[in-house]
């Protein structure tokens, strides 16, 4: 697997530091919020790629036994943003050329198909919540990446709402792997938040008038073009032959729909 290491946006860090007691909200337990805080800390980068975790280091600094810290390293080495050492340690994994190729052949493959079953179920209020999300994406740009990102992603998920629930977790999952890679290497940049934004106000035109297939192929080219600038930036020797080949799959199913 070919392992890219970020420059510009984050300092190599050797060990990440968890400086503030734990604070558990009514009807959460301690798993749950290591594990919450941790997640959102990787996917935002304020963990570096390649930090060290340490269970011992967290749990004295939570003030809570290794138990809980434990199984939230478990769930994290599930979700694939840790690597599990023998030791009780862990690290942040590097950001790869070959694993964001392959969530983006998945988001491609996946919400083409996501989008063609909800958009006959669209209510007028999913319908309504799609054209302000478009309008929000617009007019959160220059007030920083988080603020965008955390809005084109409710953007993306409202066009595949009616996908069912296992769908949603693993679309969910891939798109905010994906936003940690954009923070990185276009999120430094302004002008490439927005690549491709104007195609939003399309894409909720074409669910609006219930249009399945046309608004799939757009997705489909919507996706594609962000996931092959993401990896030309990456790594331009890299040749995404399991990217194109899940875009020529998806726009051949939407061409099937418009027959």
């Amino acid at each position: 697997m070919t392992r890219v290491v970020a420059s510009g946006m984050i300092s190599p860090v050797h060990e990440e530091s968890v400086t503030r007691p734990l604070v558990v909200p009514g009807g959460r337990d301690a798993t749950d919020v290591i594990h919450a805080d941790l997640r959102g800390r990787i996917l935002s980068g304020d963990i570096a790629p390649g930090a060290d975790l340490s269970q011992a280091r967290i749990a004295k600094e939570r003030l809570v036994s290794r138990g809980p810290v434990r199984e939230a390293f478990r769930l994290l080495q599930r979700e694939g943003l840790i690597e599990v050492e023998v030791n009780q340690r862990a690290r942040a994994t590097d950001l790869s050329v070959d694993e964001v190729e392959h969530l983006y052949a998945l988001r491609v493959s996946t919400e083409t198909l996501a989008l063609g079953l909800s958009v006959p179920r669209f209510s007028a209020a999913d319908l309504d919540e799609l054209d302000r999300l478009v309008d929000a994406v617009a007019a959160a740009e220059g007030r920083g990446f988080d603020v965008w990102e955390g809005l084109h992603h409710r953007f993306h998920m409202g066009l595949v709402a009616h996908a069912g629930p296992r769908m949603l977790s693993s679309m969910a999952l891939w798109a905010e792997h994906t936003g940690r890679y954009r923070k990185v290497y276009v999120g430094r940049e302004g002008s490439g938040w927005t690549l491709g934004a104007r195609e939003h106000g399309e894409l909720a035109r074409l669910c609006r008038e219930r249009d399945a297939p046309a608004a799939a192929t757009l997705l489909a080219r919507h996706l594609s073009r962000a996931g092959l600038a993401l990896i030309a930036s990456m790594d331009p020797t890299h040749e995404p032959a399991l990217l194109r080949a899940a875009i020529r799959q998806a726009l051949a199913a939407a061409e099937r729909g418009m027959a």
